[in-house]
């Protein structure tokens, strides 16, 4: 029975007396930390969010972060069976699925955003981050993220021409479950939404290359928001439902694949690479 791989009590700076008691333990948390981000940043992308909220804490770490460190270990600990199930496809378009946590950081009110994108269904980039500064609305923090996101499949469409592997199909489909970001990126592109004139030029990037047909916006609920788990705790089912849309199997559940439908997965032409995180060294 899977736990969630977030800690349930929300992480504040360390105070005198739980530095002192993780000093007594003796825990190099940096060199922890540095094992745990390499296995969020291969395949436990379910975990981002977790190593994201702990890296704030690199510098001065307390025992209430090696806690936090331990529920997640312990999360790995119980799914060393659960891999990426990679198929191999026809045809090749990409959907990439944006989010951002509005004011997320109690410390800071900074927002946190995640973002991810699909090649066939197949996961091909991910990432979580705290913005660095604070956005004033939702759709300010929505913005900065569907930004982000633009940036990233722009170099890797470049990279992937470059280098004659694939030719990604026009508009690529990014999708978004806030109105007011897809409103203002969809508006005219010469006009700025009065709510966002505060926003650095170079965000206005993305209206231009969704006006010129790179991008296409679409709105997708909350509940069906793949990207959702990178930006903050979900519950159970939810998180569960989001991992098996990406391809997210548990190696004991790897037959009921079979009987997933063809437009999900192809088994004519598929070949499915496993790609799993043993219990790592840590």
């Amino acid at each position: 029975m899977w736990l969630r791989p977030y800690y349930p009590t929300h992480l504040v700076p360390a105070s005198e007396d739980e530095v002192v008691k993780l000093n007594v333990l003796g825990v190099n948390y940096q060199s922890v930390f540095g094992s745990i981000n390499y296995v969020s940043t291969g395949t436990r992308l379910y975990i981002s969010h977790a190593v994201s909220s702990l890296s704030q804490f690199l510098e001065r770490p307390g025992y209430l972060h090696w806690q936090a460190f331990l529920h997640v270990l312990c999360y790995l600990k119980g799914t060393p069976d659960v891999g990426l199930i990679y198929s191999k496809r026809s045809q090749l378009s990409v959907r990439a699925y944006s989010d951002a946590n509005w004011g997320s950081c109690v410390e800071t009110q900074r927002s946190v955003t995640g973002f991810l994108a699909t090649l066939e269904g197949n996961l091909m980039l991910w990432k979580t981050r705290k913005h660095p500064l604070v956005s004033i609305s939702s759709a300010e923090a929505e913005y900065k993220a569907v930004c982000a996101l633009a940036l990233e499949l722009l170099w890797l469409k470049k990279w992937a021409q470059e280098c004659s592997l694939l030719e990604m199909a026009s508009p690529i489909l990014i999708h978004d479950n806030n109105q007011g970001c897809i409103n203002t990126i969809n508006g005219d592109c010469n006009v700025n939404n009065q709510r966002m004139t505060h926003v650095d030029i170079q965000l206005h990037f993305v209206k231009e290359a969704v006006w010129h047909g790179v991008f296409e916006l679409v709105y997708t609920p909350t509940n069906c928001m793949l990207a959702d788990f990178l930006t903050k705790s979900v519950n159970r089912p939810s998180l569960d439902h989001s991992l098996e849309d990406l391809g997210i199997l548990s190696l004991g559940v790897r037959g009921s694949v079979e009987n997933k439908d063809q437009n999900q997965f192809d088994q004519q032409s598929a070949t499915p690479i496993i790609s799993k995180c043993h219990n790592a060294q840590l």
